[in-house]
């Protein structure tokens, strides 16, 4: 048998008691918090460099367009610049420094103790600012200057010792000259005239005169060897005669005379033929013209060579040429100064233009005219005159002119002087 708990309820009746004897407890909706959303995802950074990389090139391109304006504005001389400093560089690099900074360079060369071509000073100084283009003045140190020395009278060994002591070289040149051997007879450039340190002094040393040799009865080739042996210049002629073929019968200059080198000697040969009828031969003929040293007239005032050559009995041709010596004088002539040189001879006097040359006016005709009306004619051409002297063997050229230097036609620097030659009969 199974015994029920007193305690324990029927189903069906514990439902019916609960529903009838115990109030149902009202439902309270618990009200439930929801949990915050969960946040969101991290993401990447954001990428800067692109915007940095932009940024760079935004700048640089503003640069670049303030560089091209600049640039623009300097090619029109709008903008200045600073003169560099080039003092103490070579005349070359110094040049290309400020052709560099957009400046134009002059050049202008004076003495001081640098070395030759070295920039000692500039003007506008370096730092100023100036327009582009503008000129800038570069002083070079020019070479050292010295003076000349004197040394015609000297004998050659000392005149070079006394050049070189001045810094100056020597070229010697042996020449004809009655003068006695050894002795310097002219130099060039002039005693007393600047030149360069390093310069060379052209001197002329006299190979002195020379003794002729006696030749009379000696055959020709004999004759003749020893006149060139001597320095002479040996000049025959046959002429009838008993004597042995081709012996010398006479000689002019004389034997034991003194002359210049160079000197021509007539020989009388004779001929190994006597004369028809017994006629003696004839006397030789003149002697041909004197031969004298030509003057040194280089570093003259053309006047005064023209004067000096007529003097010695020689004639002038005047030529302008251009030189840095003053206007007017003589840097050079030829027949060199102590060379040999028949009297009347024409030498050549190469005068300078100066070194900063004038107008020039070409010399008018005035051969054959009075002296007088030579002379206005000229000076109405804006000429000085000179008048000379030169024989003449035209009578009807007597108290004309005969000749002029410089001649007609040529160029001259106005206000220079023409020299006329009035001529001399002489029968």
């Amino acid at each position: 048998m199974r015994l029920r708990s007193r305690f324990q309820r029927d189903p069906a009746t514990e439902a019916t008691l609960v529903q009838e004897d115990v109030p149902e407890p009202p439902v309270v909706e618990e009200e439930v918090e929801e949990p915050p959303p969960p946040p969101p995802p991290r993401g990447r950074p954001p990428v800067l460099w692109p915007w940095l990389l932009l940024l760079l090139v935004l700048v640089a391109a503003g640069l670049v367009a303030v560089w091209l304006l600049t640039r623009g504005n300097d090619h029109n001389g709008a903008s200045s610049v600073t003169v560099p400093n080039v003092i103490g560089q070579k005349q070359g690099p110094a040049v290309d420094r400020l052709n560099s900074e957009g400046l134009t360079s002059r050049v202008v060369a004076k003495p001081s103790s640098q070395p030759a071509g070295t920039v000692f000073a500039e003007s506008p100084g370096p730092g100023t600012h100036v327009a582009r283009g503008s000129v800038v003045t570069l002083t070079t140190s020019s070479a050292a200057q010295v003076t000349v020395p004197d040394v015609v009278g000297d004998k050659a060994p000392a005149a070079i010792r006394k050049l070189r002591a001045q810094g100056l070289s020597a070229q010697t040149v042996s020449v004809s000259s009655t003068k006695p051997a050894g002795v310097v007879i002219s130099q060039s450039p002039a005693a007393g005239g600047s030149v360069a340190k390093g310069s060379t002094v052209a001197v002329r040393v006299a190979q002195g005169p020379t003794r002729v040799p006696n030749v009379t009865g000696q055959t020709r080739a004999a004759a003749t060897s020893s006149l060139r042996a001597a320095g002479l210049v040996p000049k025959s002629f046959v002429v009838p005669s008993s004597q042995p073929k081709n012996t010398v019968l006479a000689q002019r200059p004389r034997a034991g005379a003194s002359a210049p080198r160079g000197t021509e000697v007539r020989l009388n040969i004779s001929s190994g033929i006597p004369p028809a009828g017994g006629v003696p031969p004839p006397p030789p003929p003149p002697p041909a013209p004197v031969s004298k040293s030509v003057p040194d007239v280089t570093g003259q005032l053309q006047q005064g060579a023209q004067r000096r050559l007529n003097a010695a009995g020689f004639k002038s041709r005047v030529v302008y040429v251009p030189s840095d010596q003053p206007q007017g004088t003589v840097v050079s002539q030829s027949p060199s100064a102590g060379s040999p040189a028949k009297v009347g001879t024409r030498i050549t006097l190469n005068a300078s233009l100066g070194p900063s040359p004038g107008a020039a006016q070409a010399v008018p005709k005035v051969i054959g005219l009075d002296p007088q009306t030579a002379t206005a004619r000229l000076e109405a051409a804006g000429f000085q005159v000179q008048r000379l002297t030169q024989t003449t063997s035209v009578r009807s050229l007597s108290g004309k002119v005969v000749d002029v230097q410089p001649a007609r036609g040529v160029h001259v620097p106005a206000g220079e002087t023409i020299t006329i030659y009035v001529g001399r009969f002489v029968s």
